[in-house]
């Protein structure tokens, strides 16, 4: 769904396609990707999902824009708990290890010569692999070869 005031979603209760309740909107923050244009939803789940769906943690689950199939009083996705859930209960090849994606959100991003670049927030469901992992995620490029990117195909 194309969504025209990410802010306003702040706050609301968010339902599956099924009328479950996952939790509310905690946080938004707009998508760099030109392929993807859109905005990315903080999901804070609430007990239930937490505990049943997404090993108990605190973290904010990450939706994309289109996930999401209406709003109004509260957001309802097109997707169900168990399709939501799927993508942070596998893990995610770092390098010579395996990582639960949960274990990967709200990681301090680095660049190959350790500059600091951000904090992952989400995930994609396939590309890049981060190269090393430990408390932090440290990527293959650097600053200056992420921001060439960035200014040639977003046009910062």
């Amino acid at each position: 769904m194309k969504v025209d005031n990410p802010h306003e979603l702040v706050g609301k209760e968010v339902y599956d396609t099924n009328g479950t309740t996952i939790g509310w909107i905690d946080k938004t923050w707009n998508s760099w990707n030109k392929d993807h244009p859109g905005y990315f939803f903080g999901i804070k789940p609430n007990e239930n999902s937490r505990c049943t769906f997404f090993r108990g943690t605190y973290k904010l689950i990450p939706i994309y824009s289109d996930y999401i199939r209406e709003t109004g009083e509260g957001v309802t996705l097109n997707v169900t708990m168990e399709q939501l859930s799927r993508y942070w209960n596998k893990t995610v090849l770092c390098g010579p290890t395996n990582q639960p994606t949960d274990q990967l959100i709200e990681r301090p991003v680095f660049d190959k010569n350790h500059s600091r670049v951000g904090t992952l927030f989400t995930w994609v469901e396939s590309g890049g692999t981060p190269q090393n992992l430990s408390d932090t995620i440290t990527l293959d490029k650097t600053l200056d070869n992420l921001k060439e990117y960035w200014k040639q195909y977003q046009h910062l």
